[in-house]
Order: C-alpha cells, then structure tokens, then sequence
C-alpha cells in the first residue's frame, strides 16, 4: 500500500481546470482551487489515506486536471479528466513509477455539484492503477529533487515518441478503446464503413461555416455483423487516415507535434440558450397581457460551428485548442501545406481559396507551398470542385502537411482531396519533380 506524501501541480503554467455555469443564469466562471490545487488535494488524500508504518510514501505529479460542462435545453453534462505521475520516495530522492489516467462523465439537470464527487472518484481510480511491479522498476530510473518533479519527463510516457501510433504505419481497422489506438492495435473482428455527406443540422450560421466540408456517416460491424453504437468506439483507420469519434460524430484525426487534433462542432451556446429563454418569457408576459406575444431572440447562436480540438494523449479524451485558460501560443511557428496534383483526366487548373479568400490556381503536376502562420487556428481550405471539396485542418508546424488532388478520381469519376503522409507527400512530390523534368516523348 501507498501513502500520498504530497501533490505537485506539473501542469504546464498551471492554468484554471475548467469553466463551469453557475447560477440561475449559468454565469461562465473559471474553477479554482481556494486554497490551490497542492494543499487542498495534499490534505484530502491525506485525510482519506492516513500514513500506516508498511506503507510506500509516493509523491503525486499532476499533469492534467481538466472539468468541463455541456449543456442543452434540458439536460447537463459534467465531465472530468485527470492524469498524473507517480514518484516513489526512496531514501536518495524522488523515482518516477508510473503514468495514470482516469476520466469520467455523467448527465444531470444540474452538473456543477457533481465535479467534486467526480475528482474523488478519479483520484481513487488512478490509485488503483499502481501496479506491485513499478516499485522495483524506480529505483532504476533517475532520481530527482521535489523541485525537479513539476518539470520532469518521463521517458514512458504516452505523450512521447514511445507510443506505437505515433511511429508506426496505420493499421486499417477500429479501436475500441484509446490504448488501442495508442498501440496502433486495432480490435480483431470489427471494422468500419464510412461514406461522407453533408452537414446537415445545427444553427444557420453553423451550417454556413460547415457547407463544402465532407462530414461522415459510420457504420461499425463486428464479425456476427451486429451494428455496434458510435459511443462504443473510440475511432478507426481505414489504413491511411485516422477518425476519432466525438459526441457521435467522426472526425479525421490530424497530426500536431507528438499528439493529434481534429476540427468537430462547438458544444451547446449557453449565452444563446438564455436569450432564447428570456425571449420565451417576454413573448409569454406579452400574450398574457395583450393575448399574443413575440420576442426577438438577441444574439447568434453558435452551437455546432467548427471548432478545434486536441486528443490529450494521457486520457484520450478531447478539449478545445487552443486551451482558451492558458496563454495565446507565440506566433513564432509557421505551419506549411504543400498541395499537389498529378497528371489526371482533367487538364484544367483548379483554383483554390483560404478562409474564404481566392489564393490561386493548381495545374495538373504541379504543388504549391502555403505557409500558414497561425499556430493552433483552424484553416478552411477550398477547392472549385463538384461534392464537398472544403477542408478544415489545424495544419501541423512541426513537420509538412501533404494534401493530395485528384480533380476526377478512376473509378468514381469523383474528385479525390486526402491528406497523406510526409513520406508519401515527399515521394510524390519527388515524382512530380521527376516527371516534370524527364523530356517529353
């Protein structure tokens, strides 16, 4: 058994965990510890795991603790994620052990009384991930001072380059759970169908910024071919692009520094929630009154536009990026899109636009180079093209993003836009160049 000798807050600038809606009128309002996270949550594992003379005495790094609040008209949903590392206190100092991660979610009329019952609970669930076998294995890692503990990296953890997805080769299929996709296995005996349409709910103003953008329509079989529901899956691969499932939609998963983003819709606009219901009781004022009542609803509703999210590589779980409670990045990384296009049946060039904007033309074996110099914003890349020919990527600045045209596909007949590889986009590129240099017969 363990005893927690103390919590250390190793979250990146320490920023506030969470917003949550407060009140009659759900006031946004930032979560903070009172007294701050380490005392506060030092003092309850003390008090709920009192020291015993045989227990091992461990030092608790957190490194993510994130609350969140959905909301819709008649119901709430309260979610929790909290990830930390585990040190051993051995007599020459602190040894890493190991990583754990819990999250969890839960509906309710009112949610903001369910979060701390639910760190509680996430507390004692990362506990019970300790396993008897990391105790010897610490003394073999590097030992370090208490003050060394916030900004240390074990070399183990999932967020590094040790994780299978992150340097290997998709493999086609469905994971079931996020340590299957971490592992790059996925389940044996399921596998997904996919077809894209257009976005078709959600506000006006949603719909505007979703027009062009294939969404996608899944269905996942298992090998008796029984349908299985979105929420039971993670995500899939189809062997050359991953998608993650997020509030029963899927989303293709891009690669951002050493973990991966994706571009989905914005949860419930709570501000548009309460103009609608402070409208609905003029209108209902006024009919009582006068017999018939209107009120014009004041604001946009802005629930289901795009909006960027980040996969945290410890939970699995996904949150707005940029992380609105933490700083603005620095502008100092340029992300770069190289598009490209083969030879194909169609010999006219494709013009193209970015957010909207006309950038330029594309020619049959040609690619083009656009920098974007906004790190973490969302690009809306649009090809003039019949079907759904718009992008919305968060391109990656620490490697080339590769996006491949094909204007009228063999088969199909449809044009093809795929996001590939930097080893495939670097070789295809290549060929272009090879092609465009070998002399015509």
């Amino acid at each position: 058994m363990v005893y927690v000798e103390q919590v250390v807050d190793g979250r990146p600038g320490k920023p506030p965990f969470g917003m949550v809606y407060v009140g009659i009128t759900d006031r946004p309002t930032v979560a903070l510890f009172r007294q701050g996270m380490e005392p506060q949550l030092t003092a309850f594992l003390r008090e709920q795991l009192p020291a015993r003379p045989t227990d091992q005495p461990v030092v608790l790094c957190v490194r993510q603790l994130r609350i969140s609040e959905t909301m819709n008209y008649l119901r709430e949903e309260a979610r929790a994620d909290l990830a930390f590392d585990v040190y051993a206190h051995l007599p020459d100092g602190y040894h890493f052990m190991q990583s754990a991660a819990a999250h969890t979610a839960q509906r309710a009329l009112l949610s903001t009384g369910l979060h701390d019952g639910h760190l509680a609970e996430l507390l004692q669930q990362c506990l019970r991930q300790l396993r008897p076998e990391s105790w010897p294995a610490a003394a073999q890692n590097p030992v370090r001072t208490l003050a060394q503990l916030a900004t240390d990296s074990p070399a183990d953890q999932p967020a590094t380059l040790n994780a299978a997805i992150l340097r290997e080769p998709l493999r086609p299929g469905v994971y079931r759970t996020f340590e299957q996709f971490l592992a790059n296995q996925p389940a044996p005996g399921f596998w997904a169908v996919a077809d894209t349409v257009a976005f078709g709910h959600g506000s006006p103003n949603a719909r505007h910024l979703w027009y062009g953008v294939p969404r996608l329509r899944v269905k996942v079989v298992n090998e008796g071919g029984h349908e299985q529901a979105a929420r039971q899956v993670w995500g899939f691969s189809d062997g050359r692009q991953l998608f993650v499932q997020h509030q029963n939609n899927f989303f293709p998963l891009h690669r951002y520094h050493n973990s991966f983003t994706f571009v989905g819709e914005t949860p419930g606009d709570v501000a548009y929630m309460q103009a609608r219901a402070q409208a609905y009781g003029r209108a209902k004022m006024q009919a009582a009154i006068i017999g018939a009542g209107a009120s014009r609803v004041a604001g946009v509703d802005h629930t289901a536009e795009p909006m960027g999210y980040a996969v945290d590589m410890r939970t699995g779980e996904a949150g707005q990026f940029p992380n609105l409670l933490l700083p603005a990045p620095a502008c100092t990384d340029t992300a770069y899109i190289y598009m490209y296009r083969y030879a194909d049946a169609s010999t006219a060039p494709i013009p193209f636009s970015l957010d909207n904007r006309a950038a330029g033309q594309l020619r049959p074996q040609e690619y083009l180079e656009i920098p974007w110099p906004y790190p973490g914003r969302v690009v809306r890349l649009c090809l003039e093209l019949p079907g759904l020919p718009c992008q919305l990527v968060i391109p990656n600045p620490a490697r080339f993003n590769y996006l491949r045209i094909t204007a009228n596909g063999k088969a199909s007949k449809r044009p093809i836009c795929e996001w590939v590889s930097a080893a495939q986009g670097e070789a295809d590129l290549d060929e272009i160049d090879r092609q465009r240099s070998s002399p015509a017969r």
